[in-house]
């Protein structure tokens, strides 16, 4: 094992190195090429048994018809035989590990050099942070090509080596609480002001909600009032329930400006609105939240002041960004501030640019910033992805004034960073659910010609280009409704319900419409019932997202 992580180390070191210093062949990547080369079996989650740079692949005039240099740059076999073409691309990194995109253009040779059956899988290695232009990630995403970062997957490898789940759960929470109360309690000190503020950066699954109430209990003193904000309705009865279940002598108002989340038709066709970055997207109305509940910023101040507050029990306030004015409202009312403000899923509150007709909307999601109108001791960004732009991006929104708030890196309005464990640290560790992946393939022509179809439909029926459902969705669509209908049964699999991800809601509603069309369910009863162990199979009931 010594001599992997000696390997591994020497690696790294090369890769630091190389991507510090301009190079003649910095673009060209040789280097890069033969380091993926010789690291590729080192790397456990790679599965590849063996790897070569292009030009010294044994197998290649066997392979293939035309050996010229087509854009692959190294060559992995599998396990279990069978092979990967790679690309590598190297870029100079600045201070933070960054480089420039990877563009379409670069990987046009690669995506034509690889189409053929031969290739099980096609991989991008870079050597950093490197990310891709906007066309070059949508043609990616299409042709199935997986992104790989050589330096992080070895630091990665040398952790699992060095220690195996090293840190349970709980103590992994401890340390979060006693770090955090740590920082901000000096930083406080420290400060004129007398107040603190920074961010938690945890994966999702490894109890943020219980880490944010231990923060609370231990900043929060007697007749002190402490917040939480979040950004719907139904994680604001969701951190009720659980705060509650963890603390019994817990007082607890809920505060929600509106009164639900349903849109009008006529909200959904203004584009604007449509891409509100504000919008409650849950299902959970006020009128679902039990216990003390308010909309008025008096009501909030009175429970603030009154005599339950004083008996000694923990009081929180758990309120939507969007009824942040409420409470601001009340803290005016009677000349108090807030001990401690959990902003949870905080990256909502980064990357805001101004919209004419959301304008009061925005500025809701931005008063937990605002020292003189939110006033509040202990400020803690709670996320599990950190809204960060890097290059150009970070300059355009730092110099342009339609951006209010622009990066989660700022910690003029962030704060520190008090305390971050990464997804490879939660997956080492074992602070996740177990889960296995079952892949399905859906290939053959009827698909194929059923989800054209649709794309063509959805191209006719959406004005807004964006909103347009491809190929690729549909194929991807029909899959879930295949899953959803039951074919995965036959492999011991029952899946009782699911959640599909689409990145706009206006793609998501369409969708979900287009799989409840007569034409998907004849193609889904008509799957199900070719692969099912015998005719007489009953297909379940209609699939819906």
């Amino acid at each position: 094992m010594s001599d992997k992580v000696e390997e591994i180390e020497r690696a790294i070191a090369i890769i630091e190195e190389r991507s510090a210093q301009p190079d003649p062949n910095q673009k060209k990547g040789e280097w890069l090429e033969q380091l993926t080369a010789k690291c590729a079996p080192l790397i456990t989650s790679w599965n590849l048994t063996e790897a070569w740079i292009w030009k010294e692949w044994k197998d290649r005039p066997e392979k293939l018809r035309n050996t010229a240099d087509v854009g692959i740059d190294v060559v992995g076999r599998r396990a279990d035989g069978k092979l990967v073409a790679i690309q590598c691309k190297s870029r100079l990194l600045d201070q933070d590990g960054k480089g420039h995109q990877v563009t379409k253009n670069e990987m046009n040779s690669f995506l034509a050099a690889t189409a053929e059956s031969l290739w099980t899988e096609r991989w991008l290695v870079v050597n950093g942070d490197i990310s891709v232009s906007s066309n070059a990630d949508s043609v990616i995403i299409e042709k199935n090509v997986i992104r790989k970062n050589l330096k992080m997957d070895l630091l990665s490898e040398m952790q699992q080596i060095r220690q195996p789940f090293s840190q349970s759960r709980d103590e992994m929470q401890a340390e979060a609480i006693s770090k955090s109360v740590d920082v901000l309690r000096r930083n406080a000190s420290a400060n004129e002001s007398g107040r603190a503020r920074g961010r938690l950066i945890l994966p999702c699954g490894t109890g943020k909600s219980r880490i944010a109430l231990r923060l609370i209990e231990e900043l929060t003193g007697p007749g002190q009032v402490s917040a939480v904000l979040c950004p719907s309705i139904a994680l604001v009865a969701q951190l009720r329930q659980e705060f509650l279940g963890q603390n019994d002598k817990i007082r607890i108002l809920s505060v929600c400006s509106d009164k639900g989340v349903a849109k009008t038709p006529q909200k959904d066709q203004d584009l604007s609105l449509a891409d509100d970055p504000t919008e409650d997207l849950g299902h959970t109305t006020i009128d679902e939240i039990t216990g003390d509940v308010t909309t008025k910023a008096d009501v909030i101040a009175n429970w603030m002041d009154s005599e339950d507050g004083q008996a000694g029990s923990l009081q929180v306030i758990i309120g939507t960004y969007q009824s942040s004015h409420q409470i601001t409202e009340a803290l005016q009312q009677n000349g108090r501030e807030i001990q401690v403000m959990i902003a949870d899923e905080a990256h909502r509150t980064a990357g805001l640019r101004r919209i004419a007709k959301l304008e009061e909307k925005i500025r809701d999601f931005t008063l937990c910033h605002d020292d003189r109108r939110f006033p509040v001791k202990y400020r803690v960004y709670q996320t599990a992805t950190p809204r960060v732009y890097s290059g150009s991006g970070r300059k355009n929104r730092r110099q342009n004034d339609d951006w209010i708030v622009r990066d989660m890196s700022d910690e003029s309005v962030f704060g520190p960073e008090l305390y971050r464990r990464s997804y490879v640290d939660a997956i080492n560790n074992g602070w996740l659910t177990d889960y296995r992946i079952i892949a399905i393939g859906v290939n053959d022509k009827g698909s194929y010609e059923l989800a054209n179809k649709m794309a063509e439909e959805s191209a006719k029926g959406t004005k807004v280009k964006k909103n347009m459902l491809s190929t690729t969705h549909f194929l991807r669509g029909l899959t879930l409704a295949l899953v959803m209908g039951g074919q995965l049964k036959a492999k011991g699999a029952d899946i009782r319900s699911t959640i599909s991800f689409m990145n706009l809601t206006a793609k998501s509603k369409a969708m979900a419409a287009a799989l409840q069309t007569p034409k998907v369910r004849q193609w889904v009863k008509e799957r199900l019932v070719s692969t099912a162990p015998s005719h007489n199979y009953s297909p379940p009931p209609p699939i819906f997202l």
